[in-house]
């Protein structure tokens, strides 16, 4: 399909909004494939009548949850492979809302914490043997010379999956799973910022775990996420 021409003018419609609906419709429609090339930003941002700054925060905003991938040197694709989770109507409602930084910090920590809470009583000694051993692979990760992002983002992305099936709730779980697309690029950024700091933040919750401490467990997890919530300010701060 030829997005290059077929891109309407949107006068003064939310631009992030706009983009992502009009985007996902067109994937969709089958009218965009993945490995398709996009016009470039400032392509995108004439025939939109708006501005480049507003654009590129659009696509950064598809990149991050998994829709875009960015080539250097030879632009920006629909992702040839994603996970079904990212055309959830549930995540591509809370990537219209986007929210405040606020917003995004209360919601992952309501997770973290709930799950933590409800995993306490049934977690078992198997359960903290698989988050032990994420945690020595993110050490591990994290100390090498050139260090891979995206390794990184996987294993902790593991670790607070796991513990989210660890609370045993299969309806929770099914919210979490495509809730958490929307925190992808800035765990990423927290994560490779602090490798080590992450690993100690998981010693952390594992400690809490094992001590079966409720009172613990919170205090732990919101100190545990203190890279992380401060990477969403500066995100936020700068839209």
């Amino acid at each position: 399909m030829n997005i290059h021409d077929s891109v309407p003018n949107i006068g003064r419609k939310p631009i992030s909004s706009l983009i992502v609906e009009l985007i996902t419709n067109y994937l969709l429609s089958g009218e965009l494939k993945p490995g398709d090339k996009l016009p470039t930003e400032m392509s995108l941002a004439q025939k939109l009548g708006v501005g480049r700054n507003s654009v590129r925060e659009a696509l950064k905003m598809l990149s991050s949850i998994g829709v875009l991938e960015v080539h250097k040197g030879a632009g920006t694709f629909i992702a040839k492979t994603m996970k079904t989770s990212i055309l959830n109507p549930l995540v591509l409602s809370l990537v219209f809302e986007q929210g405040t930084s606020k917003d995004l910090i209360e919601l992952r920590l309501l997770l973290e914490i709930g799950s933590a809470e409800l995993a306490l009583p049934k977690i078992t000694e198997k359960d903290l043997q698989r988050l032990e051993e994420l945690t020595d692979d993110l050490k591990k990760e994290g100390e090498k010379r050139k260090r891979d992002p995206k390794k990184l983002l996987e294993i902790d992305l593991a670790f607070h999956m796991a513990l989210h099936r660890m609370a045993g709730n299969k309806l929770l779980f099914k919210l979490v799973e495509p809730i958490y697309t929307i925190f992808f690029a800035s765990i990423e950024k927290s994560v490779g910022r602090a490798p080590q700091r992450a690993y100690k933040n998981h010693r952390m919750v594992i400690d809490a775990l094992r001590k079966g401490d409720i009172d613990l467990i919170r205090r732990n997890m919101r100190e545990s996420m203190k890279i992380w919530m401060n990477v969403v300010h500066q995100s936020s701060s700068k839209r």
